[in-house]
């Protein structure tokens, strides 16, 4: 990491040798091409971003009091290439944010989130699934400040790692002092499919306000010896009971996404790796 760029670290840092401090910015990804979105007051948008190669992206949303943001970001990089993004959002009062993210490609991953509930009663939505196979290495940085009162925080982030693939992930709510009255919840559930994989789970919470709701945790599960003796005792192989245990956290995340040549796409991709892995 000495001789790369840092991409995200985490805000409090832990031990050096848990390897979770940050995050370099991969080999070979130029600098970051940036799209701005602004939100005016009481506007809706949406926005849907599909990343198809590697590269080095940058959103910086803005919106505005009463405004709503549904942005969706599919990342769908081909295997030799690698893929960093950093999305900052700012929310300003009665103002909500949904984000639906994917992430199955890419050889190298380095994604960061950033959302500032800046203004009272605004409000942050994101719901997440990963897949990482092979010798896949993916890492997230997740952050979600809450400045104003009343602000509501639900990160829910869900993903399967397979073969020999490494991911970390830091997920953070941040209660800022004058956020009386906020609520955060922030959940990660890691299905692992194989034994060579390496995972690595940071969910963290800070407060610099009493008066708050905030809740944290991180599910880390093998597949359920009986539920797969279940499924392989109706008929199907090991590679379909995978397939089904992975789509179970899937499908929830592929409903916030409208475009059905799209969801197809991304559930085809993942069952054909399964299938085809040792």
């Amino acid at each position: 990491m000495q001789n790369q760029e840092l991409f995200s670290s985490i805000p409090m840092r832990t031990w050096r040798w848990l390897g979770v401090n940050g995050a370099a910015l991969p080999d070979g990804l130029d600098a970051a091409e940036v799209q701005k979105i602004h939100v005016k007051a009481g506007e809706k948008k949406e926005a849907v971003q599909i990343y198809r190669e590697g590269g080095h992206a940058e959103i910086e949303a803005h919106v505005e009091a009463g405004g709503t943001l549904s942005l969706v970001k599919v990342q769908l990089v081909p295997e030799g290439e690698n893929h960093a993004d950093d999305v900052k959002v700012r929310v300003e009062e009665g103002g909500a944010f949904s984000y639906t993210i994917i992430e199955i490609g890419a050889n190298e991953l380095v994604s960061k989130l950033s959302v500032e509930l800046a203004g009272k009663d605004a409000a942050a939505d994101i719901a997440a699934f990963y897949f990482a196979d092979k010798k896949r290495k993916f890492d997230f940085n997740y952050l979600v400040r809450q400045r104003g009162a009343h602000t509501d925080a639900n990160m829910q982030v869900k993903g399967a790692l397979m073969d020999e693939a490494q991911k970390v992930f830091r997920g953070t709510l941040d209660f800022i002092a004058g956020s009386a009255g906020s609520v955060g919840r922030e959940n990660e559930d890691v299905i692992i499919l194989s034994p060579g994989v390496r995972n690595r789970s940071v969910p963290l919470m800070l407060s610099g306000e009493g008066d708050v709701d905030g809740h944290h945790a991180v599910s880390i599960g093998k597949m359920d010896e009986t539920k797969l003796f279940y499924l392989m005792s109706r008929g199907l192989d090991l590679a379909e009971a995978r397939r089904l245990v992975v789509e179970a956290d899937l499908f929830p995340v592929l409903a916030r996404i409208s475009d059905e040549a799209l969801k197809e796409e991304i559930a085809a991709s993942i069952e054909g790796r399964i299938e085809d892995a040792d």
